[in-house]
């Protein structure tokens, strides 16, 4: 790991492992956490350089477990590069990328090259997801835990041509990969019906607002208890991904009573419990997404199971889109939010409305992602641990996201028309800061994420 100059953090609100309390971080020169102190105690700062937080809150840095960086082959959208630039704009220190890209990430081969493309390159530390097809299950049984943190399985169509709907490989999936499998869940043949109905009815003029209906919580549904039988019945993790609806909601709440909920762990992400269906009157291409951002019902029952603990993880689903491309009629338009430099501190804004206090979002968005995906020395404020880390401070009045810089290369979001109070101050990276007050680093220093062996 690069060598950094020493940093003492002071006057700063830590939020770490249930607590959140006053305190200092020192960092060392090999970029490890040295000493966490608490409270009034001593702050040994010679030879370290000072950092004020201001009485701000030091989180651990948020580990991203669901990202399309759009590297290799969609970097017109996109790149490790610029997006990793968005994800440390907005606090995230780690991101997992998934598989649909230009190569599919289904081998060996095509995971090594990912890692050679964000080799000094990405901002953020980096893992990759080995995708799931019909046809590579000796790849996925050969894999080493040591370096992939999941399977990714697409049971239903989004970007990309990854899906697998054969019942028989699924079955196999399930039953001989030795890695979690994180899914997107929904039923291709229920959205084909809908889609065909809303065209017989709009033609090319399908509007936005029909999305939640095509995309229905039905589709969602029927997966989603697909992926979990398969689950239980062979004793495989599953880690269903972006749960958008109310009767996902209550399907993990069901399962919970069962004993069996173990096995099963799920992720939302801030866009369906920011918006709803209702503001796709406005922001139409924008909030076109799959699964489908659906009813105000929906949002609420969302923001009720956060509360409650139903999820065990906040993924950003950040995806990419030029805007020319998004602008185009519903049917052409392609689904996909680019959110990683606004969700951490939009999730804060959430937890807030919501009474959550500030040590569950910290579980949510960088202990719990450590702990399911086996990430080593990351994720936590412990002595010994890596110094990721993002200073956040609450501000009086709110301010228009809008007035911010973009990093992603598409060059625009949805939450730009938002107000958050919540803003980064300053991200730092194995130790070394690279966002501060608004101004990137030049360097990025992101390191390849480790995994703990499953064997």
């Amino acid at each position: 790991m690069e060598r950094c100059t020493p940093l003492a953090i002071v006057n700063a609100q830590l939020v770490n492992e249930g607590e959140c309390y006053g305190g200092a971080v020192l960092v060392d020169s090999e970029g490890r956490i040295a000493q966490v102190i608490r409270g009034g105690a001593p702050v040994p700062t010679s030879g370290y350089r000072v950092m004020d937080a201001g009485g701000a809150y030091l989180f651990p840095g948020v580990i991203d477990t669901h990202v399309h960086f759009r590297e290799p082959g969609l970097t017109q959208k996109g790149d490790i590069h610029t997006e990793s630039a968005a994800a440390v704009a907005g606090g995230v220190t780690s991101f997992l990328d998934m598989p649909n890209t230009k190569p599919p990430t289904t081998d060996i081969a095509a995971l090594q090259e990912k890692k050679r493309l964000a080799q000094g390159r990405a901002y953020a530390n980096y893992g990759f997801y080995l995708g799931a097809s019909t046809g590579n299950l000796e790849a996925i049984q050969r894999v080493d835990s040591r370096e992939v943190p999941a399977i990714k399985l697409f049971m239903g169509s989004s970007t990309g041509s990854l899906q697998v709907t054969d019942s028989a490989a699924l079955e196999q999936i399930f039953a001989q990969s030795p890695l979690p499998i994180a899914v997107h869940c929904e039923t291709d043949a229920i959205i084909a019906k809908n889609l065909a109905e809303a065209k017989a009815k709009w033609g090319d003029e399908i509007p936005f607002t029909e999305h939640a209906a095509i995309r229905c919580s039905a589709g969602c549904l029927q997966s989603t208890r697909l992926a979990i039988g398969l689950a239980l019945s062979h004793k495989a993790h599953l880690h269903i991904l972006h749960i958008s609806t109310k009767e996902e909601v209550e399907e993990l709440q069901r399962l919970a009573t069962t004993g069996a909920a173990g096995l099963v762990t799920a992720e939302t992400c801030l866009h369906y419990l920011w918006f709803c269906n209702d503001d796709l009157s406005r922001l139409t291409w924008q909030l076109k997404c799959n699964p489908a951002i659906k009813y105000k019902e929906d949002r609420q029952a969302l923001r009720t199971a956060l509360r409650q603990g139903v999820f065990s993880t906040i993924g950003t689903d950040h995806a990419p889109h030029l805007e020319m491309e998004k602008k185009q009629n519903y049917a052409l338009s392609p689904s996909g939010i680019p959110s990683i430099q606004y969700a951490f501190v939009g999730l804060l804004e959430v937890a807030e409305q919501e009474n959550i206090p500030l040590p569950r979002v910290v579980e949510l968005t960088a202990h719990t992602p450590a702990r399911l995906f086996r990430i080593e020395e990351r994720g936590y404020l412990r002595e010994g641990y890596i110094a990721d880390l993002v200073l956040v401070a609450r501000e009086a009045k709110a301010y228009s996201v809008g007035s911010l810089p973009i990093y992603g290369r598409c060059g625009w979001s949805p939450y730009q028309g938002e107000s958050f109070h919540y803003c980064v101050k300053t991200t730092i990276v194995g130790g070394i800061p690279v966002y501060q007050q608004g101004v990137l680093s030049e360097n990025p220093c992101g390191q390849p994420l480790t995994f703990h062996s499953l064997y």
